[in-house]
């Protein structure tokens, strides 16, 4: 008889570990290459952006660059919407025009509302064309907690985001435009004479910074998206509503000091290490079959922290016959101690061919009584 078999294999490790909790309204700390969750602290809570908004602006920008539709050299005209703009300036010119290479600077390293809003009356046609393209892109990403009103995050009721979308968008940035992500970490900037220096403390930290975004309004707090490098480990760090200039960056460091020294990637499934044992074949040349992973799952994880990994295999059982090494059979889910789970396809752990038609209606024979 044919049915689902639910198989939970117990994966018991001794432990002992604490829990970080970082003085900030939102906290996201993530191991972009596995996906490991490492800090959630109202990670999905709703809040301003501020000026982390502007990694999106940014994101748009290097996509078109990418896309071959504009040039660093090429130059977008000032409007006057622009140079009126308040807060955080590059201090651009009406009626002048802007080189793009500059107006990328003049965002990320000096956070200029200004140079927002030139980009995205270039790009967009309008800021509320803009806001559009930056609403699909965040839907495409899969930033679904987040919604954007104008390119530089000046506050708006209307505008808001979390800490865990922001990294996805960290994430984001460091995957499609690794070319342009320097301009993130440039210590300061000129313009007009005017030089200003990033506001990014956490440059000087010696933590392996290789991106980073501030953001502050008065209601929202003090916001930082960063992300960092250690022994070729990347995490990315998202604080968000902390009370100061030191308080973002103290507990952005906090965080990576703890991670970096508590956990370590750990290959929790390999392919050929068998998962399940001896689920029956049913008109095969063998009667059984193990089943094993197609790809290596790999988590980055504390080795001493308190719980269980548990891992479950879900699968059809008997597998008929003929079975490919490579045909999804069913799945396997590992659960951390925090509650978050991947799933990853289970396979035979060897090709298994139909048997003669003998020993098929044998078979069948049999499985009548």
């Amino acid at each position: 008889m044919r049915g689902v078999m639910l198989a939970v294999l117990a994966v018991m490790l001794a432990v002992q570990g604490w829990a970080l909790e970082l003085s900030a309204k939102a906290a996201y700390v993530v191991h972009p290459e596995t996906g490991t969750v490492l800090l959630n602290q109202n990670g999905d809570e709703r809040m301003g952006p501020a000026s982390l908004t502007k990694l999106m602006t940014l994101y748009l920008l290097f996509d078109s660059l990418k896309q071959g539709e504009y040039k660093l050299t090429d130059e977008f005209p000032v409007s006057e919407k622009a140079w009126r703009m308040g807060g955080s300036k590059m201090f651009v010119e009406v009626g002048k025009t802007v080189p793009v290479e500059s107006l990328i600077r003049g965002i990320a390293i000096v956070s200029g509302n200004d140079a927002c809003v030139v980009v995205a009356e270039k790009l967009g046609g309008t800021e509320d064309g803009f806001a559009g393209f930056m609403n699909t892109t965040a839907q495409r990403l899969g930033m679904t907690n987040t919604h954007f009103v104008n390119a530089s995050g000046w506050p708006d009721p209307a505008q808001y985001s979390t800490a865990h979308d922001i990294a996805m968008l960290v994430a984001a940035l460091l995957r499609d435009f690794p070319e342009y992500k320097h301009y993130l970490t440039e210590e300061e900037f000129v313009w007009n004479g005017i030089k200003q220096q990033n506001r990014n403390g956490l440059l000087h930290a010696g933590v392996g910074i290789d991106i980073g975004k501030t953001g502050h309004t008065e209601e929202s707090g003090f916001h930082l998206a960063s992300s960092a490098v250690q022994k070729d480990q990347r995490l990315i760090t998202v604080v968000m509503g902390t009370s100061g200039f030191a308080a973002r960056e103290g507990e952005s460091m906090k965080a990576y000091q703890w991670f970096f020294a508590q956990n370590k990637p750990v290959e929790v499934a390999t392919p050929g290490q068998m998962m399940v044992g001896d689920v029956p074949v049913w008109h095969g040349t063998q009667g059984s079959v193990g089943l094993t992973v197609a790809e290596p799952l790999h988590m980055f994880i504390n080795p001493a922290e308190r719980g269980d990994i548990k891992v479950k295999a879900t699968y059809n059982r008997p597998i008929v016959a003929p079975v490919a090494a490579d045909k999804p059979l069913g799945e396997l889910t590992v659960t951390l101690p925090s509650g978050q789970t991947f799933t990853t396809a289970l396979v035979a752990g060897r090709e298994i061919p139909q048997a003669g038609f003998f020993t098929r209606w044998l078979q069948s024979f049999i499985g009548l009584f």
